[in-house]
């Protein structure tokens, strides 16, 4: 009896694992490059492409929008933005091992005086038209990208608001004051209170390093606690930024 279980096991788990096989090929297949894209305002800079591939052996249905991009806290906060962009093709189809280019146009104001944060986003799409099949849309995987829309002389500037312990953890809030985003590939955090100093370099700066801060915007990163660090008014500031 145990065989014959088996015997009609099998091809189910052999069907499923395909199955998993063929959705995991699919939901991998959509890259998207360059991952950050940036606009100008106005001129011929306003214009940009980036380029979608298809890595895998079927061809791929693709969905393009944009969304405004705010950081409130721990949060992103996301409106559509479809209104301020031109994206052409909008809604296309990818064939198997193939790249093809989207373009993007500013439709906003021709004039800022800070860098605008936007998201673009990137969904594969299963589209189902067989008559025996319910006819519809399924979404098999989304990639998210970065879009700034950046007027000339932009300039970020991080600025250290607050340093607090919390249990094991310090907490550090960043505000940038100015007008260009900042990722923060590598940096050097200075503590300071009376006369005692800790600097801390990128392998103590985990949890911080990595991260993005947009004009405007205010952070709060929690990062380990660094040893010699006591209870009090502690100063902060970032140097060797990248």
């Amino acid at each position: 009896m145990y065989n014959h279980l088996k015997s009609r096991f099998l091809p189910f788990v052999f069907l499923l694992t395909l199955g998993l096989g063929l959705l995991s090929q699919q939901a991998n297949a959509l890259n998207i490059e360059p991952l950050a894209l940036v606009l100008k305002p106005s001129g011929g800079g306003a214009n940009q492409t980036f380029r979608v591939t298809n890595d895998s052996s079927e061809p791929i249905a693709v969905q393009f929008s944009i969304t405004t991009r705010q950081q409130q806290g721990d949060k992103e906060i996301r409106h559509p933005a479809d209104n301020q962009f031109s994206i052409y093709p909008q809604q296309t189809i990818i064939p198997s091992n193939t790249t093809q280019k989207i373009r993007v146009k500013w439709l906003g104001s021709p004039t800022m005086a800070s860098e605008q944060a936007y998201r673009l986003i990137s969904e594969q799409v299963h589209v189902s038209l067989k008559k025996e099949q319910q006819s519809g849309v399924n979404m098999l995987m989304t990639m998210i990208s970065s879009l700034y829309v950046r007027p000339a002389k932009t300039k970020s500037s991080l600025i250290v608001k607050n340093i607090q312990q919390q249990g094991r953890s310090l907490s550090v809030t960043l505000n940038n004051s100015g007008t260009r985003h900042q990722l923060i590939k590598s940096a050097v955090l200075t503590l300071t209170n009376n006369n005692k100093t800790l600097t801390l370099n990128e392998k103590n700066l985990k949890g911080l390093v990595g991260n993005n801060v947009l004009a405007g915007a205010t952070r709060r990163f929690n990062i380990p606690l660094p040893k010699g660090f006591a209870n009090g008014q502690w100063q902060g500031s970032l140097s060797s930024i990248k």
